[in-house]
């Protein structure tokens, strides 16, 4: 377990240096032209994520010894795969890569983690809360193939790469208001260490704080709109949630619950470009949620101030429900997504 002393200073110590790695982050990329097309604004702040993040850690091999905290096979996974999706969301900050490129860099951070040995062998079965199964797990570990010295687990690799792939797209995909993505990645990583904690796993519990931190020291400059997260940022933000939630049980259902917003209004907009737009599902326009609920007279800041406390308090109710709760939470959720979906295509209830 990680102490409330330790997670305190860790938190502190991250924030600060996020937040001056922030400031350099953005001088480099105006003087050298990462900057948002449309405003002006320096882009490249995942760098300053990913920097600060990856400082820490690093300080974290060189200080702490204990093999039962430091799992350096998912950690190397992490950072390599932060590091491809920093690399490639700072050529799409530069060079506004169009939607097949830009998919690149998530699908090889999703193959590097499960390289590296990431996965679930089991998830909660969402039928069980409702009384329609009689066991609580789907398992995952049921068909596996040796290869090159370790074994594919096909459903357990496939369930891995879908669930990191659909967190960083709906993460990529909110990044349209400031302060959005950031904030709701400080809250979803505050969650997962407490779950972490409750459950006695300190390697999530860590890495969950150094995440709050990083994101945390952006979001001053990030809410003021002096800099924003870029492609690398908002990828980063569901790729390091969906890890975390990852390693040990009981986190996958809190983070649904924190980002099920987020990942239902992807869902329901691919939707709508696919079938009723008849466009790419990956080509950006205005029908996410968070435009809706401006367009129906919210201010971008009350937007923002919102769909925060929407994730807090699931994110709240499920670590402290927790169990059974989980489903009915989620169908709460669905309710109030699709109720404001309604709500925000007809005339504005929310002046």
């Amino acid at each position: 377990m990680i102490t409330t002393e330790l997670a305190f200073f860790t938190l502190i110590i991250v924030g600060i240096v996020s937040y001056f790695l922030t400031r350099l982050v953005r001088t480099f990329a105006v003087r050298y032209g990462f900057l948002d097309t449309q405003t002006s604004t320096p882009l490249l702040g995942g760098a300053a994520v990913f920097l600060s993040f990856s400082i820490i850690i690093a300080c974290a091999l060189l200080f702490i010894v204990d093999d039962s905290i430091i799992e350096l096979n998912i950690v190397s996974g992490i950072l390599i795969g932060s590091a491809v999706l920093m690399l490639g969301g700072a050529l799409d900050d530069k060079y506004k890569l169009k939607a097949r490129y830009q998919i690149v860099s998530p699908i090889l951070a999703s193959l590097i983690m499960i390289g590296f040995g990431l996965g679930q062998d089991n998830i909660t079965n969402p039928l069980y809360f409702f009384g329609l199964s009689s066991d609580p797990l789907i398992h995952l570990k049921v068909w596996t193939i040796p290869f090159l010295g370790r074994e594919i687990t096909f459903f357990s690799d496939l369930f891995t790469f879908v669930w990191l792939m659909i967190l960083m797209y709906a993460t990529k995909l909110l990044d349209g208001l400031n302060g959005l993505v950031a904030g709701i990645t400080v809250i979803g990583a505050m969650v997962l260490f407490f779950t972490s904690n409750i459950f006695n796993q300190p390697l999530p519990a860590l890495l969950a704080i150094i995440l709050t931190g990083s994101y945390g020291g952006f979001l001053p400059y990030n809410i003021t709109g002096k800099i924003f997260l870029g492609e690398s940022g908002s990828t980063i933000a569901g790729f390091l949630l969906g890890a975390l939630s990852l390693i040990g049980p009981a986190k996958i259902s809190v983070t649904l619950l924190v980002l099920g917003l987020p990942i239902l209004d992807l869902l329901w907009v691919m939707y709508e470009r696919k079938f009723q737009a008849k466009t790419s599902p990956f080509i950006g326009d205005a029908r996410h949620l968070h435009y809706k609920l401006i367009r129906s007279g919210l201010s971008e800041h009350r937007a923002v101030m919102l769909l925060w406390g929407i994730s807090l308090a699931f994110g709240a109710l499920g670590l402290v429900l927790q169990g059974i709760a989980y489903g009915a939470l989620l169908l709460m959720l669905i309710a109030l997504m699709a109720f404001m979906l309604f709500r925000t295509n007809r005339k504005s209830v929310f002046r």
